[in-house]
């Protein structure tokens, strides 16, 4: 009979690949397997820590491609967010955070008066409190970060692919940070799932180096559009799961 370790290494080892090539995906895969595995407990602070050292294994292999300026920015949000977790997080159900994401994402890519509208507001500070607080909640916050980035960096420089993958690691790295001490701090007792973070950990870094190995290889005018039916796919699977299921 196969291990669950085992079985948890393929599986983060093929989210984290997709990662690696589109800097999404992955996480949200992830965190809908997981309770499969795992107790409902530790689905959050499992994927926490395995998503961290994705996006870390992911970064250390882009580190040159960092658009610095939005780290700092979003870097300033997080520290909002995680002290405050804002107050209307707070008193939003939780199960319904992922319909109000999807509804975001799929409004940003494809519905140009809300895309204007919202942009007045839509910056790297908001983006850092929101991911922050959403991924105490949710788990897997991060396509709203690679949509940003994907939006400010699309502009056909042949390196905005490495830049938004690169970036985007470090920032939902940050996230899963947080995500790791805040759940050591209420009490999560880590060590019980040692092996399961053994496992899940390698196959994170596995797939960082795979998956940043065939990114390499994809033309970053095939790049661009390629995230942007990702993302259009995933907030669709999300939002009818939530509204019909």
């Amino acid at each position: 009979m196969i291990s669950t370790e085992l079985t948890l290494f393929v599986i983060t080892t093929l989210t984290s690949t997709l990662a690696g090539i589109t800097a999404m995906g992955g996480g949200i895969i992830l965190v809908l397997t997981l309770p499969y595995f795992l107790p409902a407990v530790a689905v959050i602070p499992v994927h926490g820590a395995t998503q961290f050292a994705s996006n870390f294994s992911r970064l250390l292999l882009s580190f040159p491609d960092v658009v610095w300026r939005y780290v700092i920015q979003f870097f300033i949000g997080a520290i909002i967010g995680s002290l405050l977790v804002s107050s209307f997080l707070i008193q939003l159900s939780s199960e319904a955070m992922p319909l109000y994401i999807a509804c975001y994402l799929l409004l940003s890519l494809w519905f140009k008066p809300f895309n204007k509208l919202f942009s007045k507001i839509e910056n790297f500070y908001v983006l850092g409190v929101l991911q922050t607080g959403l991924g105490l909640i949710v788990g897997a916050p991060g396509p709203m970060t690679v949509i940003l980035l994907y939006k400010r960096l699309s502009i056909g420089d042949i390196d905005n692919k490495n830049q938004v993958i690169a970036t985007a690691s470090l920032l939902m790295g940050i996230t899963n940070l947080n995500k790791v001490l805040v759940f050591a701090v209420i009490g999560f007792h880590y060590i019980e799932y040692f092996s399961v973070l053994v496992a899940t950990i390698a196959g994170a870094i596995l797939g960082s180096i795979i998956g940043t190995t065939i990114r390499k290889r994809i033309p970053n005018n095939h790049f661009m559009p390629m995230m942007k039916i990702l993302i259009t796919l995933i907030a669709t699977h999300t939002l009818i799961s939530q509204l019909f299921f």
